[in-house]
């Protein structure tokens, strides 16, 4: 054992020193062989130096900031329920609100807590890069602090992120839904309200409705946001004295007037009437009391502004409206007792603050030849300002409105010069979608300088076309968002802003014509104008919007943000289903516009589109009766179904009307196709009844071919 031990020991001696000598040998510098040797030692002493640095570089860094950038978390916490410390769920319920405060020192420990539950890829990587700089990511990345700008600014871009992503959610619902998208408008922009006053407008001249259903109408406007009415009776106000002539034999009475005031103002909606004092006075120059009035006479739609008559009339019918509209509760006392009814005793009548004087589409103006040699623009303006002093000496308190249109064109030095700026507030219109392409940025800025004030006014029925039936709901909803967005945009360029915006609902489009669409058939579209103008935008949501209960509508089916489609839906028969005041007469046009549609296309067809009963088979009797059958066999259902529809829509209409409005109703929209239907089963029973036919060429209209200046020169083949 002994000997192998020594034999291993020697071998492993010499092994050594074998290497060691090969080494030595390889090497031909004692430097090297002293670093050789040396070299843990060097490799030592290199790293601790290295150490030393990199602590010495941390530890001055931090303690730079420990004293200037300390952070209380009560601080964070306090008058903001969002702060970020309780998102992140580090607040102390427990703390006493008298306690000193806890300070967060920014170690990188604390952040690390700070960033916790993943929020620091929500917070850092998407908007901080867009908020801050290069040097502020950096820091925030390297965890080295945190400020108490970076809070903010981090609350800041994470609100404009879910403020961004809820209007892009919003507007895609609007899409789906046929509404339109208008910058600016959603429930995200907050920054901007709704329009003080959002009145309705009541156009009494055409299609007049009885007390007892306007009674119904006013609390549904108040659910929908409305704050007043603006009635425009025309010939329907109860005139006296050398006013009488006026009066329709359909007429208000004083009392029905006592009670439409009163119910509005238990319901805390003002009441603004409208006198036409300029253009539009067909209702009372038509008559021959007043024919010497007119500025041309030809026409009574305008009255002459420079005769002393002309503004005795404006006066009384001024006067005679303002007096029942100011009525004390004493004189209505009087008035009700009068008259039979001791009901309405202790009901007031709502304070009267505007008068509205018309003035717009003034067509005949400096025509006569006591007009002629004056200038236009300063004789119109002039008019108002003699109209509005009137008011203003009489009735001190009394604002007064007028049309702005015949004022667009008038220059701005013209304006300031006639004082007018200081009389009245202009209430612009327009019913179009593009409001800019009527009233440009330039018109805004003149009337600014002008007027301390301004009213708006859109329209929910009576401006897309004299004969529709139904009016077109998008289209008048959308003319509502431009108005809301140009009340952002213009309302600060007046001292006092823009005051309201007023919902025109215009039952003709002037004293002779025909009816519009029917009060009951226009309130879908008047509840969404009137709801969106309350809230400053299109509420999408069901739930919320306070069109479905005030309009007594069932839930709707499906998506509680999709229950609308006007592109698919224009005549808004989804509405259909609700049970407003009125609703049964909207069905049954709903349905006259569907069968007028159909009996107008068959009736057209037949006399232009078919080859057997046209105006030249009838003026020759010259058909087949074979063909006459087949062409009218849809005649008898059509002719039916318009009968019938007469019938009960006349009878709907008894609630809402009286017989004279029934009657032109059903004249002017049912009896021309009814008559129609009729003359084409007369023609064609007369033309089945010929069996012998002349031989061609049959005669052609000689008489209107001379007329036309074409003579024969051909007289045979």
């Amino acid at each position: 054992m002994l000997k192998k031990f020594i034999i291993r020991k020697f071998y492993c001696r010499k092994t050594r020193l074998m290497i060691k000598t090969f080494v030595l040998k390889k090497m031909h510098s004692r430097f090297l062989v002293f670093v050789w040797r040396k070299k843990l030692l060097l490799l030592a002493t290199s790293l601790a130096f290295l150490v030393a640095i990199l602590w010495g570089f941390v530890y001055s860094s931090h303690s730079s900031h420990s004293d200037s950038k300390r952070l209380s978390i009560k601080e964070l916490m306090v008058g903001n329920k969002y702060g970020l410390l309780q998102k992140l769920g580090m607040n102390r319920k427990d703390t006493d609100s008298e306690s000193e405060p806890i300070l967060l020192k920014p170690t990188a420990i604390n952040l690390q807590t700070l960033y916790a539950l993943n929020r620091r890829e929500k917070y850092f990587k998407d908007w901080n890069k867009i908020l801050l700089d290069k040097d502020e990511k950096d820091r925030i990345d390297n965890f080295a602090i945190i400020s108490r700008d970076d809070i903010v600014r981090r609350k800041i871009a994470d609100e404009m992120k879910l403020s961004a992503n809820k209007q892009a959610e919003y507007e895609g619902y609007l899409k789906k839904m046929g509404i339109p998208v208008i910058v600016g408008l959603g429930p995200t922009n907050r920054h901007h309200s709704p329009p003080d006053e959002r009145i309705v407008h009541f156009d009494l001249k055409g299609a007049a409705m009885k007390v007892s259903y306007i009674l119904k109408i006013l609390p549904m406007l108040k659910t929908l946001g409305a704050t007043g009415i603006l009635i425009e009776y025309e010939d329907t106000f109860p005139y006296s004295d050398i006013l009488s002539p006026i009066t329709a034999k359909n007429a208000y009475s004083r009392r029905n007037i006592i009670e439409i005031l009163q119910a509005a103002h238990s319901l805390d909606l003002k009441v603004i009437p409208l006198v036409q004092t300029f253009g539009h006075m067909e209702f009372a120059l038509k008559l021959k009391e007043f024919v010497h009035l007119r500025e041309v006479p030809e026409s009574p739609q305008s009255i002459c502004p420079s005769l002393n008559s002309s503004f005795t009339l404006i006066e009384t019918l001024l006067t005679q409206v303002i007096q029942l509209h100011t009525l004390s509760q004493q004189q209505q006392k009087i008035l009700m007792t009068r008259k039979g009814r001791d009901d309405e005793n202790g009901k007031d009548i709502p304070e009267l603050t505007h008068i509205h004087i018309g003035c717009d589409e003034v067509y005949q103006l400096g025509e006569c030849p006591r007009c002629r040699e004056k200038v236009h623009d300063m004789l119109f303006l002039d008019h108002v300002y003699s109209v509005a002093a009137f008011i203003k000496k009489k009735w001190p308190k009394l604002n007064v409105i007028v049309w702005d249109d015949q004022m667009r064109q008038i220059s701005t030095e013209t304006l300031r010069a006639s004082s007018v700026g200081n009389m009245v507030e202009p209430m612009i219109w327009s019913y179009s979608e593009d409001v800019y392409k009527f009233i440009q940025s330039t018109t805004w800025d003149k009337y600014s300088q002008i007027f301390k004030s301004c009213w708006v006014a859109g329209a929910f029925k009576g401006a897309f076309g004299e004969t529709l039936l139904i009016p077109p709901g998008r289209r008048h909803l959308e003319n509502t968002l431009r108005w809301l967005a140009i009340i952002q945009g213009e309302g600060t360029r007046f001292q006092h802003g823009i005051k309201g915006i007023v919902l025109t609902g215009w039952s003709r489009y002037d004293h002779f014509a025909t009816l519009c669409e029917l009060f009951p058939a226009a309130i879908p579209s008047l509840a969404m104008s009137l709801h969106t103008a309350s809230k400053g935008y299109f509420d999408i949501d069901s739930r919320t919007n306070s069109i479905i209960p005030s309009l007594t509508c069932p839930d709707p089916p499906g998506d509680r943000h999709i229950w609308l489609d006007l592109q698919k839906d224009p005549n808004l028969g989804a509405y259909s289903r609700c049970l407003f005041p009125g609703s049964s007469i909207f069905r049954l046009i709903n349905r006259l516009s569907a069968l007028s549609s159909e009996a107008r296309q068959f009736i057209d067809s037949i006399k232009f589109s078919r080859g057997w009963l046209s105006d030249y088979n009838i003026r020759h009797n010259f058909s087949s009766s074979s063909r006459i059958i087949e062409l009218l066999d849809d005649q008898p259902r059509l002719l039916a179904s318009l009968i019938n529809l007469a019938r009960n829509l006349s009878e709907q209409m008894e609630e809402m009307f009286d017989h004279f409005t029934i009657g032109e109703y059903i004249e002017q929209r049912i009896y021309p196709l009814v008559n129609e239907l009729r003359n084409l089963e007369k023609i064609g029973e007369s033309l089945k009844m010929k069996k012998i036919f002349p031989v061609r060429p049959l005669p052609y209209l000689e008489k209107f071919m001379k007329e036309l200046g074409i003579t024969q020169k051909t007289p045979s083949l």
